[in-house]
C-alpha cells in the first residue's frame, strides 16, 4: 500500500500517513457535515438504542453522539488499525458504553439484528463492494431498525462546495484549491444521486430513499429494515 493510496484509488483504504492526516484535519473539515448528521441521527435515537458507526475513523462523531445520549451503546468499526487505536484512546473514559473494532463494512463481524441504528458518514465511497456493504448494514439491523448514510455527491453543485469550504479554518487563498480538491478528489471518487439510488435495489427487505443534503455537496440514504410480514 503506497503513501497516498486513497488518492490513487478510493477503495484502497488509508495508508498510515493518510490516516494521520485525515484524523488531524477531520474535525475542521467535517464539522459542518457532522453538525448536519447529528441533527438527523439524534432524531432517531431512543433510550437504550444500540448503534453501529460504520467507517468511524478516529471516533469523533461516535463519541460526540455518546456524550449527548448517555443511555445508548455504540460500536464504531473501521478497517484502519491506526484509526481504531486513536478512537480507543479518545474514548477511554466511555469504554463501558462505546467500543471500537477493526473490520470491514462488506463483512461486518456482528450477528443479525444486533443494532437498532446503523449510520455511516463519508465512508461508503471507500467500500470495494458497496452493494454488499449496504446488505451487511441491513442484515445487522433489527426489524424496523434505521439505516442512515451520508456521502459526498459526485454530481454536487459548485455553490454547495463553496458553502462547505467557506466554513473551513484555512486561509482564503487556499479555498479555491480546497474547493477543487473536494469536488474532484473527495466527491469525484464517490457516487452521484442516480448511482446512490440504484444501490437501494441491492438491499433486501428495506424501505428507503436517497436525496441531496440541502445546501451541502452530499447525498443521504435513509430508511429502515422491514418488519417480518411487512
Amino acid at each position: 500500500m503506497g503513501i497516498f493510496s486513497v488518492l490513487k484509488n478510493v477503495t484502497n483504504g488509508y495508508s498510515p500517513v493518510e490516516s494521520f492526516a485525515f484524523d488531524r484535519f477531520a474535525e475542521n473539515i467535517a464539522a459542518p457535515l457532522h453538525d448536519f448528521a447529528m441533527t438527523r441521527i439524534a432524531a432517531m435515537v431512543r433510550p437504550s438504542t444500540r448503534v453501529l458507526d460504520v467507517g468511524c475513523g478516529g471516533g469523533q462523531f461516535a463519541l460526540r453522539l455518546a456524550g449527548r445520549f448517555p443511555s445508548i451503546r455504540i460500536v464504531g468499526l473501521d478497517n484502519s488499525p491506526e484509526q481504531i487505536a486513536r478512537a480507543r484512546s479518545r474514548g477511554a473514559s466511555l469504554r463501558d458504553r462505546v467500543s471500537f473494532v477493526e473490520g470491514t463494512a462488506i463483512d461486518l463481524p456482528f450477528d443479525e439484528a444486533e443494532f437498532d441504528l446503523v449510520y455511516s458518514l463519508g465512508s461508503i465511497k471507500h467500500w470495494p463492494e458497496r452493494e454488499r456493504g449496504l446488505r451487511e448494514c441491513a442484515r445487522v439491523l433489527t426489524p424496523g431498525g434505521r439505516l442512515w448514510v451520508l456521502e459526498g455527491d459526485r454530481g454536487c453543485r459548485l455553490e454547495d462546495v463553496h458553502a462547505l469550504v467557506s466554513t473551513w479554518n484555512i486561509p482564503a487563498l487556499l479555498r479555491p484549491v480546497a474547493t477543487a480538491f473536494f469536488r474532484n478528489v473527495v466527491a469525484g471518487q464517490s457516487l452521484d444521486l442516480d448511482e446512490a439510488r440504484a444501490l437501494l435495489t441491492a438491499i433486501p427487505s428495506f424501505e428507503g430513499s436517497v436525496e441531496r443534503g440541502a445546501g451541502l455537496p452530499v447525498w443521504l440514504l435513509a430508511g429502515s429494515r422491514a418488519a417480518p410480514g411487512a
